[in-house]
């Protein structure tokens, strides 16, 4: 019987393995240089989501987000009219990829964005004094 217990890795470190393996991929390219920047930012993306990674915006100060499909606040479920709230990272992560994995022919565009200063004093004024600001 051993007692060696498996080393669990560092989420961040986990992360930061994830991103070198990805930019060493994208600098590999196809040996072509294009000369185009956007095509690099664009193989540089596809890389990082390969490596199960996406890039967000930088967060405000409060670190709340906002997902919207074309232009709209998403919905909180499918089918549903009522629209999701400010998020963690985390959770507008996951729902944009939801959204995205739900969209089979890329039909509409989701999208995550930094919640503005007066969406977040809205979403508290709300939830201290019940939807009465």
């Amino acid at each position: 019987m051993s007692t060696e217990t498996p080393e669990t890795k560092n989420p961040y470190q986990a992360r930061r393995e994830a991103i070198s393996r990805a930019i060493s991929t994208w600098q590999q390219g196809d040996g072509s240089d294009s000369g185009h920047e956007l095509d690099d930012a664009t193989a540089l993306e596809d890389c990082l989501l390969d490596e199960g990674l996406a890039l967000m915006p930088r967060s405000t100060g409060h670190g709340k987000w906002v997902v919207e499909v074309d232009g709209q606040r998403a919905p909180i479920a499918p089918g549903s009219d009522r629209p999701v709230g400010l998020l963690d990272a985390e959770e507008a992560a996951e729902l944009f990829l939801t959204l995205s994995a739900a969209d089979e022919y890329a039909e509409h565009q989701p999208t995550v964005r930094p919640a503005t200063e007066m969406e977040f004093k809205t979403a508290l004024a709300n939830h201290l004094f019940g939807g009465v600001a």
